[in-house]
């Protein structure tokens, strides 16, 4: 795949989220590439995490963070987006979808790679104008959301949107519990 091409795909999934999945899946990608995406996401995913925890208090500087190792930064990175594919995968099957592994993962990782640059253009509008900083982020947030609803449904061939809803409501239940003993307060 070339520059090209590439930045198409990133339009494409801008513009029709629908399409664009149905050009991720029918690529066909298998284990050692989609693993080595979901290496390069993660990584990149911490850094840009590292870079937002330094530069959030020039932002705010009310939001003073303690500063988390790299490790544990990655390791959440690692979980986030693993309960994000299983969860969407069990749950999408649950309701009678047919994604597989692969196919899910290839999808969740695209997003995954579209968000850190989205994430990257906000902390850097954030910084030069603040005031457009939760603007954007929630932009972000529903252009995301958007995005995965029309991810889901083409990969589990659901017949509506409404049923790719459900499934992400019913996964955002299930990975509540995970998500809560990645923070170092561990399960509320």
């Amino acid at each position: 795949m070339n520059t090209a091409s590439l930045l198409n795909l990133v339009g494409l999934t801008l513009t029709n989220p629908a399409e664009a999945a149905r050009r991720l899946l029918a690529m066909k990608l298998g284990g050692d590439v989609l693993w080595l995406a979901f290496s390069l996401a993660v990584i990149l995913n911490a850094a840009l995490q590292s870079v937002a925890n330094i530069m959030l208090p020039a932002l705010s500087p009310d939001t003073l963070q303690v500063a988390e190792p790299l490790s544990r930064t990655l390791l959440v990175s690692v979980a986030a987006i693993l309960i994000s594919v299983a969860s969407f995968l069990l749950v999408g099957r649950l309701l009678g979808g047919t994604a597989n592994f692969y196919e899910i993962m290839t999808l969740v990782i695209w997003l995954q790679l579209l968000q850190i640059v989205g994430q990257a253009f906000v902390i850097i509008c954030g910084l030069a104008l603040p005031f457009l900083f939760l603007p954007f982020s929630l932009a972000m947030l529903g252009f995301s959301l958007f995005i995965t609803l029309h991810f889901l449904n083409q990969a589990h061939k659901f017949d509506s949107l409404g049923r790719s809803f459900v499934v992400i409501l019913i996964s955002g239940v299930v990975a509540i519990p995970f998500v809560l003993m990645l923070f170092s307060g561990g399960p509320v």
